[in-house]
């Protein structure tokens, strides 16, 4: 049974949307994070920041993003009250900056996590002879040593190790958006406090080894996230590696010269030849060629280029020389505008990521309000303050939701891990919790279903013609030539397509090409070009790509291609349908190209959408996961968007390197990896919510146990880790699915 997402009126519904303009916006890049309470204290800062209407932080992708109404807000003060904080917001990417920022905190991370667990365990050992000093296990005259042996190791790890959630606690509870950090500052804070005073009283009662726990456990939590979130971050910093930073442009001597792009206004001619791309948006001023529009409208039939064309940055001249005149310079170029739609969607967070966070502020506030409760209940019980106080410790360390921090990242790691083994990159983890209720799966064509080079579907010779001499003839008159049907002839002949013919080949821009040798003249190209060159040519049928040829003025025959479709890609698409998905072909291609594909591969016509924009294509998508969860599956840039913007993205193939980043999935085998890929990711996310129930259930059960005292501060730490080896031991079952 299909989903009400496959309803043919959908289509013109999504449609209406894609003529919808964003809020006025910008993207900054935010250096300084070290974990999403960082995140936290910057977005409750920006939002109330003047003329900020709305403010998101991703700290995955080192994003912050702002929304104004009317008017935009003072750049400089933005800047001032993140700084307060103690980050820096940049107006510029930087990916260089931004990857040594990131390798440098993973470097003091596993330094502090190091230390915890080496002094750590030094600092157990004491705290262990204590806990058995009831039994007779050490002389009453020597717990005290004990006690002061065990806070002396605990030093390096308190001071050192845990450093960073103090910083970030307090950055937090100044900005009113207390998190996790700040609770574990309150607990440790505590625990080292009361075992002070206990030491300086002369009892051996000390809580300095449930400090270290604390700490260690949350490093590991952080290690553990780092190590796939982090990744998130190169999406936007990527995008522009495909495009050169160069131009040739005239200058005032009227010399054609190199000169760095971003030094170019609009109105400068720049010149581009055969083989250039482009790295600007420009209108073509004289000249004529073809050019490889791909990059941002997924087709990769080359496209006649003349006078009053637009030809965008990323594009590249395939034939010909061109002049243009430049209509927009860095900043302001179609792929920036691109850019700055994914930095806006990857800021936005996932529906189990505001579960997470919705959850941990309520929970937050109800343990410190518990652990006042605690301590005063205590007292009206009549116990001494220091067993009062070490009450409410003990509440604040057993409810310190640890599990919950370690509850998504565990599943991603391990479930990456399995994934790995499968051919199934995973890029961003949000892709496990948005896979589970994928109803509509959204296919892109040109590389994606379709391989990059058509394939020789038929080929005609004329009477007295054979077929292998016809061949031969489109061998010497394309061999080396760019054009796609070239590369299909040489796909189906390999070795064979050579020519040791000596000649002279012209190519006309759009038309064909014209081949001079001993032999005479021959021609292949377009059915019309060749009658203009006083060919007569039978009836012909006209569809498709087609390659006529003649010789002499004489017509031998036409080769007929069409889109080479990937393997498996037919048994995919059934084997999704059959389990209630929708599917659907989103292209940048003609009517005619795609509607052939669906019926090869048996995508239903009414799913089927061509010659769409890549702002078309997200605007869609948008639109559709209105109606159910989508997942999107692209490999070219010009799927940037869609891929970053679908509730799952999925980049196959050889998916250029921003497209890969930008997709929250990357199958290197191709589409055929889709329908497990899904189910994988289902299993997963099963696990992140029973991970995520368990850490709640044990918090339910364990603070009114620790309330009436029936936990000790080192029994809450140990039932604190032991709920983390829960979440853990239930996360590795994600590595053997």
């Amino acid at each position: 049974m299909q989903s009400s997402a496959t309803c043919p009126d959908l289509i013109d519904e999504c449609a209406q949307v894609e003529s919808g303009t964003p809020d006025n916006s910008a993207v900054f890049m935010v250096q300084g994070m070290r974990c999403g309470s960082c995140a936290i204290a910057i977005e409750a800062v920006l939002k109330k920041q003047a003329n900020v209407s709305d403010a998101a932080v991703n700290f995955s992708a080192d994003i912050a993003m702002i929304h104004w109404q009317q008017h935009k807000p003072d750049i400089t003060l933005l800047k001032r009250a993140v700084a307060r904080l103690g980050y820096e917001l940049h107006t510029s990417t930087n990916p260089e900056r931004s990857a040594q920022h990131a390798h440098k905190m993973r470097l003091q991370l596993q330094l502090r996590l190091a230390v915890a667990v080496v002094l750590g365990m030094w600092s157990m050992m004491p705290a262990i002879l204590l806990y058995l000093a009831p039994f007779g296990a050490v002389e009453p005259e020597y717990q005290w040593a004990l006690a002061l042996a065990n806070g002396l190791f605990a030093i390096p790890v308190i001071l050192y190790s845990g450093s960073h959630f103090y910083r970030v606690g307090w950055r937090t509870l100044l900005a009113g958006a207390p998190g996790l950090d700040s609770l574990i500052t309150l607990a440790v804070i505590a625990a080292c406090g009361i075992s002070i005073w206990q030491l300086n009283a002369g009892s051996h009662h000390v809580y300095f080894d449930a400090a270290v726990m604390l700490i260690t456990f949350q490093l590991i939590a952080r290690l553990l996230d780092s190590s796939v979130r982090r990744r998130a971050s190169e999406v936007v910093h990527r995008y522009f590696q495909a495009i050169p930073d160069t131009v040739t442009v005239k200058n005032d001597a009227g010399e054609w010269v190199e000169q760095s792009a971003d030094m170019i206004k609009p109105g400068q001619s720049v010149a581009l030849h055969a083989g250039q791309q482009l790295a600007l948006d420009g209108v073509v001023k004289s000249g004529s060629g073809q050019a490889d529009l791909s990059l941002l409208t997924g087709e990769h039939a080359p496209q006649v280029m003349t006078a009053g064309d637009e030809l965008l940055a990323g594009c590249t001249v395939l034939e010909g020389e061109l002049e243009l005149i430049i209509t927009a310079s860095v900043g302001e170029r179609r792929i920036d505008r691109l850019s700055h739609s994914i930095s806006d969607v990857l800021s936005r967070k996932t529906a189990l990521q505001q579960l997470t966070d919705r959850i941990a502020r309520a929970l937050i506030p109800i343990i410190m309000v518990a652990a006042v409760f605690a301590v005063l209940l205590a007292l009206w019980q009549g116990m001494p303050v220091a067993e009062s106080i070490a009450r409410g410790v003990a509440v604040l360390i057993v409810s310190c939701p640890c599990a919950l921090s370690l509850a998504i990242p565990l599943v991603v790691t391990m479930g990456h891990s399995s994934m790995l083994q499968q051919g199934i990159v995973l890029r961003d983890p949000s892709a496990l919790e948005s896979a589970a209720n994928i109803k509509v799966v959204v296919f892109d064509k040109t590389g994606t279903l379709t391989t990059a080079e058509p394939s020789v579907q038929s080929v005609q010779p004329a009477s007295g013609v054979s077929e292998n001499e016809l061949l031969q003839l489109a061998t010497h008159i394309l061999h080396e030539a760019v054009h796609p049907t070239a590369k299909g002839l040489q796909a189906l002949l390999g070795d064979k397509f050579v020519s040791e013919l000596p000649g002279m080949r012209e190519s006309i821009v759009g038309e064909g090409t014209r081949w001079h040798s001993g032999q005479g003249v021959a021609l292949a190209g377009r059915a019309s070009w060749l009658i203009e060159q006083g060919v007569a040519l039978p009836p012909l049928i006209h569809s498709g790509m087609q390659l006529h040829l003649a010789s002499q003025g004489h017509y031998k025959g036409s080769i007929y291609f069409h889109e080479t479709v990937r393997e498996g890609v037919a048994e995919t698409i059934h084997t999704l349908r059959q389990r209630g998905v929708a599917v659907y072909l989103l292209s940048g291609d003609t009517q005619q190209a795609c509607s052939e594909l669906a019926a090869r591969v048996g995508i239903e016509p009414s799913q089927v959408l061509f010659e769409r924009t890549p702002e078309q294509k997200h605007r869609f998508i948008e639109a559709l996961e209105k109606k159910a969860q989508v997942a999107f599956v692209g490999d070219g840039l010009n799927d940037g968007l869609a891929l970053a913007g679908a509730g799952l993205g999925i980049a196959v193939g050889q998916a250029s390197s921003a497209t890969g980043m930008a997709a929250a999935i990357y199958l290197s085998e191709g589409v055929t990896r889709v329908p497990v890929t899904l189910e994988l990711a289902y299993q997963s996310r099963t696990l992140m919510y029973q991970n995520l129930f368990w850490a709640l259930a044990y918090n339910a059960l364990v603070i009114p146990l620790a309330l009436w005292g029936w936990i000790h501060p080192v029994i809450a730490a140990i039932a604190m880790s032991l709920s983390s080896v829960c979440v853990l031991f239930n996360s590795v079952r994600a590595a053997k699915k």
